[in-house]
């Protein structure tokens, strides 16, 4: 029955990308822990994950490669830590985890705009533009013309300029259209179905009394919560239909991942005591209930 649950539970998560589950272990169970983790640690926990160990492997390469991880080898044992960089990463996720759904945006009326123009033979650009503005909460209102009620304007500059877009002009100002609001750039409906999908995974879950279990569903929760900030732009209260379902979501959210924290965090000491049994103690608590 076990292996039957955490066959299931594997299956689910390996939706997630390797190189995001890697950072996830290490936010959810190696945070600010001054010695780097085993690798072989690592390496078992994303198997509990439906990843194996070559595919594994390959991730850990390419992230010392890509400057997420940095990587140490004494005789035949492997750890890595994450670089400065990567921990820029995870501790601006963090806080993200911590005000998403728990505090509602205070909105001053003002949108922050953005005007700018990626020619289509820099089609990977576009698209890496389009990835970046979405995660900061910006949308297209039209074509080039990209909207935020977020004052978050000069980090997306920042952002384009870094992808080689000079051309970029923003504002804060008021805005008015035709149709119905600037708040239809987002497609709020879309948004509340994957809510309501959510919210119906969060109770149809496993039972994960095992503790792999417990570790797999855990890191695929926080993958599937943290997708949301792709899709729910955190538009404030005024420009929401009433009710909205990002706080009740992210309390139920927020109990399941804390009730499955003892199962999981045995299984990452488990696999950290296999390694190198002295830092097994070292394996984070992180909560996320108020």
């Amino acid at each position: 029955m076990v292996l039957a649950e955490t066959t299931r539970a594997s299956s689910r998560a390996r939706k997630g990308s390797p190189v995001r589950q890697v950072l996830t272990l290490f936010g959810d169970y190696w945070w600010h822990v001054e010695e780097p983790l085993p690798s072989g640690a690592v390496i078992a926990a994303m198997g509990d994950l439906g990843v194996k160990e070559p595919a594994t492997r390959a991730t850990l390469s390419r992230m010392v490669q890509t400057g997420l991880l940095d990587a140490d080898r004494v005789g035949r044992r492997t750890t890595h830590a994450l670089t400065a960089r990567a921990k820029g990463i995870v501790e601006e996720e963090a806080h993200w985890l911590e005000t998403f759904g728990s505090r509602e945006p205070q909105w001053d009326g003002l949108w922050s705009v953005l005007a700018f123009s990626i020619p289509e033979s820099r089609r990977a650009v576009r698209h890496s533009a389009r990835s970046r503005l979405k995660w900061l909460g910006f949308a297209p209102l039209y074509d080039g013309l990209w909207i935020s009620p977020l004052d978050t304007a000069d980090e997306a500059m920042a952002q384009l300029r870094s992808l080689g877009v000079d051309d970029v002009t923003s504002m804060r100002a008021t805005l008015q259209t035709s149709f119905d609001g600037p708040q239809r750039a987002w497609d709020l409906a879309a948004v509340a179905q994957q809510y309501a999908e959510f919210e119906a995974d969060l109770r149809d879950g496993p039972d994960a009394t095992a503790p792999a279990v417990a570790l797999c569903e855990r890191s695929r929760l926080m993958l599937a919560w943290q997708a949301f900030r792709g899709l729910d732009a955190g538009l404030p209260a005024e420009l929401l239909p009433d009710p909205w379902p990002r706080a009740a979501t992210r309390r139920l959210f927020a109990e399941r991942y804390d009730q499955l924290a003892p199962k999981a965090e045995e299984r990452m000491r488990e696999h950290v005591a296999g390694i190198s049994p002295e830092l097994a103690a070292s394996v984070t608590e992180r909560r996320l209930g108020q």
